[in-house]
């Protein structure tokens, strides 16, 4: 193999919902290291749990982490969304095999990936975050009442049902007033058994990525980009993922001093929740220029239609070249040892 170029585990699909959003984006990964002059190595994990490794199939995590060991990457490309993925359970387990990998570590994974737990870091770092509340299937059905007091008093309606540890929009349910509350409320917990009630906050979607890679360890925020989606109220599944189906305007048409707002608050969330190499906060910018955050994503997506290459491309960062830079990045932060 030729000096610099490297052998890459590239771990994709896993269990969660984001299972077919993973594969786009493992496979977005896969032809930007062969690019690049790379080796990349494909990993799928099924959604019943069994992994693929150069053909080979394993019914599970610890036979198929035998084999990558005797493989040698030198770094894993984590391109897993969701449970399993970016939560910290693949970091945890790469830490226990010894093998470097992209992105950030167990703990910030599942930290970030819980909204309810991040939104509190974040705040309590000076990030402004929505009103909510969270509670479990126990406390919302043994007492209801008192459940639609606290969103009441707190949060108020319009507001947003989600699974706190879901993505790309996967459970989550618009609440328009308390009457639909009910039905909200009972089709999302069943995924998590808890849900969290956050305020509706009227704006502008704004996301703003961080990378994180460089060799001085300097964060680098790339251009904010806006969302509007052209046929859905919000940044659904479909407005996501569906080509076309938004307009993703990069830079974002919004004033100096709010983008450099935007910029400040995704760096101090990304420094308070302890991310690594690469992170896309959210935002809503109200029409009276305050941002809210709404959430951190460790593990980005990657595919055709993604946000975080979008923002990287606008500042001359080619899709290739950034895959690239995160593996440079995993190989020079080593082995983590579970931090």
């Amino acid at each position: 193999m030729s000096e610099g170029l490297l052998n890459v585990a590239v771990f994709m699909g896993g269990v969660s919902t984001e299972h077919e959003v993973s594969l786009r984006s493992g496979a977005g990964v896969v032809r930007a290291l062969a690019a690049m002059g790379h080796h990349p190595l494909p990993v799928r994990i099924e959604k019943d749990g069994a992994w693929t490794i150069d053909q080979e199939t394993f019914d599970g995590p610890l036979a198929a982490m035998i084999r990558l060991r005797e493989l040698e990457p030198a770094c894993v490309f984590i391109a897993l969304h969701g449970g399993f993925g970016e939560d910290g359970h693949i970091q945890a387990l790469l830490d226990w095999a010894g093998i470097p990998y992209t992105g950030s570590g167990s703990m910030a994974c599942a930290l970030a990936l819980d909204k309810v737990r991040a939104k509190a870091v974040a705040q309590s770092a000076g990030v402004p975050v929505s009103r909510h509340v969270a509670f479990d299937i126990r406390s919302w059905r043994g007492d209801e009442s008192e459940a639609r007091r606290l969103i009441r008093e707190i949060v108020g309606f319009p507001c947003v049902v989600k699974a706190p540890c879901q993505g790309s929009s996967v459970g989550l349910a618009m609440c328009s007033d308390e009457g639909s509350l009910r039905d909200c409320v009972e089709a999302v917990l069943p995924m998590e058994g808890r849900v969290m009630v956050e305020q509706y906050v009227a704006g502008r979607e704004i996301t703003a990525s961080i990378l994180d890679a460089s060799e001085d360890g300097s964060l680098l925020p790339l251009p904010l980009i806006e969302i509007r989606p052209k046929h859905s109220a919000w940044f659904d599944y479909e407005a996501k993922y569906t080509p076309g189906a938004s307009d993703e305007i990069v830079p974002a048409p919004i004033e100096e001093a709010h983008r450099q707002r935007i910029a400040e608050l995704a760096v101090l969330a990304h420094e308070a929740i302890g991310c690594a190499g690469w992170s896309r906060s959210d935002f809503i910018l109200r029409d009276d220029g305050t941002p809210v955050w709404l959430e951190l994503n460790t593990v980005p997506g990657l595919t055709e239609t993604s946000l975080f290459p979008q923002a990287a491309a606008a500042t001359g960062i080619t899709y290739e070249l950034l895959v690239d830079l995160f593996v440079r990045d995993a190989v020079r932060r080593g082995v983590r040892q579970g931090r």
